[in-house]
């Protein structure tokens, strides 16, 4: 490898695409690769792999002044703590941190901010620094403003500081380390939320007043079949002292948020249960030091949720199905608990390496904004002038963001980042998006580096990102607003990232 101190540039090699995709290329108007590389070491010194955990702080205040505006009722209680956690590993040449925040979104602008601190404090290279939010829907809000409208606590700043904080402990708790990888399945507890729906039922109204072909949480009766399909695979690195003391376990899991918090509390959700869980399991000291940090990332999960629904079908071969009515953070902690089950089982059996090989690349990919039809504004304008009432009207405001995407003050692109990750064998591919299932299912066929762990809402989060094929269906997930990019992005994407798996495996990537 190359040191990594040299940030040059490198043009993606050509490629044959599918049609398709080659006309969406065209909308790329900045594809940049950086990879990360590596100084040389004199040839009598060995290497010595390292790794170094922390976690960092990041709740937000809670109790706001009821009568300031925000977008959502403050938080008056924290159940348990939010924090940023954090995992450096250094293969003796190269450094990578992984970062996964208890939050339900990450915007590029904090996720950037935070990088330029974190390479300031510990020089390692914002193209080999990893940072997610895990989706919880309990993390507070990012910013409250005070009457006048100027704010009075800037969480944004707040986190992108602490953020970087926590990578810096982690760096200084670097020591001479094991690292091994898994895969794990759990499918019990993951379930498409998109569903086709008998004839009998009436219309799907979606945004717009269109007539759709699947909805969203549709119910349990006068269901035909799930849309999609689920990932039910837990993807996991561990590293431990050189005398077994375990130091980090990071999973990644492709669940939306469990919930099941009680109302105006903040939470982590199951990531958090998940990763005291198998710090228990791994017979961590909770008394040492450094603490064990255990993280639980969100996997492509953008159509995927903890709510079992059956087919008419099924539902008459299986007979009625009581539902469970459960306690606060009841299902959190089941979901929580056998996902943990499920990873020690794997880890038991674990092939531990004393050295491995990091490599990181980066692009970034632009797209061209949702851009809303002549209909479409034309209905936003009539509904904002109340002359006509929307049938779907759990979504009553989506007339104010198609006249905003189609406002002359809205930037036609958004720059997105993407990153691959090689840890010795075990590839990461880190998505800004809440990717569906299937595309998180296509990069694991495609990916040149078996195993690889899919992380989305990572260094950004632009909403959701579903295929072509979902975008016809309709449904929440493809409205405008809720998705912000072309419809063929995902296409584009799973592409650069298959390129750039392949560049970090060391060879071509596949059809080149």
């Amino acid at each position: 490898m190359i040191p990594h101190t040299s940030q040059l540039p490198i043009q993606p090699p050509k490629r044959n695409l599918r049609p398709a995709v080659s006309a969406s290329l065209r909308a790329i108007a900045c594809l940049v690769t950086t990879l990360a590389f590596a100084l040389p070491r004199p040839a009598d010194a060995a290497p010595v792999f390292r790794a170094g955990a922390a976690t960092s702080n990041i709740t937000p205040p809670i109790g706001a002044d009821p009568e300031i505006r925000t977008s959502r009722p403050p938080a008056t209680h924290v159940h348990d703590e939010l924090h940023a956690r954090c995992l450096v590993l250094d293969d003796g040449q190269t450094k990578l941190a992984l970062v996964v925040c208890d939050l339900r979104h990450m915007s590029a602008e904090v996720a950037a901010d935070a990088k330029k601190v974190i390479e300031k404090m510990t020089g390692i290279p914002p193209q080999c620094v990893l940072i997610s939010a895990t989706h919880t829907h309990t993390s507070g809000g990012a910013k409250l403003v005070e009457r006048e409208g100027e704010p009075y606590y800037e969480y944004a700043a707040f986190l992108a500081r602490r953020i970087a904080d926590g990578v810096l402990r982690a760096h200084n708790l670097l020591e001479p380390a094991q690292i091994g990888w898994g895969v794990a399945e759990e499918p019990t507890q993951v379930f498409n939320r998109r569903w086709y729906l008998q004839p009998d039922r009436n219309p799907i109204y979606g945004a717009q007043d269109r007539i759709e072909k699947v909805r969203m949480n549709p119910g349990y009766t006068g269901l035909l079949r799930p849309a999609g399909p689920v990932d039910p695979q837990i993807t996991f690195l561990s590293v431990r002292s050189t005398s077994g003391r375990p130091i980090s376990l990071l999973a990644a899991y492709g669940l939306h948020y469990v919930g099941g918090v009680p109302p105006n509390t903040i939470s982590a959700d199951y990531f958090a249960i998940f990763a005291d869980r198998v710090g228990e399991l791994l017979g961590a000291d909770r008394e040492q030091g450094p603490p064990f940090v255990g993280i639980m990332a969100n996997g492509t999960s953008g159509d995927v949720n903890n709510v079992e629904r059956l087919s008419d079908e099924e539902l008459e071969k299986r007979g009625p199905q009581p539902r469970k009515k459960y306690e606060h953070f009841e299902k959190a902690r089941n979901v929580a608990n056998l996902c943990a089950e499920k990873v020690m089982e794997v880890h038991a059996k674990l092939e531990w390496h004393d050295h491995v090989e990091l490599a990181s690349g980066q692009r970034t990919l632009t797209f061209d904004r949702r851009q809303p039809t002549k209909e479409q504004v034309e209905w936003a304008q009539e509904v904002k002038a109340r002359r006509i009432k929307p049938k779907s009207t759990s979504r009553y405001s989506t007339y104010s963001t198609v006249l905003n995407y189609a406002s002359p003050d809205m930037p036609p692109t958004i720059d997105v980042v993407v990153q691959t990750h090689r840890i010795g064998g075990l590839a990461v591919a880190a998505m800004p998006f809440e990717v569906f299932a299937e595309i998180g299912l296509e990069l694991k066929q495609r990916s040149p580096i078996q195993p690889l762990m899919n992380i989305s809402i990572a260094n950004g989060s632009h909403g959701y990102l579903p295929t072509p094929e979902q975008h016809k269906l309709g449904g929440y997930e493809t409205w405008i607003g809720v998705n912000k990019v072309q419809f063929d992005a995902s296409e584009i994407m799973v592409e650069a990232l298959v390129e750039m798996l392949g560049e970090i495996a060391g060879g071509s990537a596949p059809g080149e």
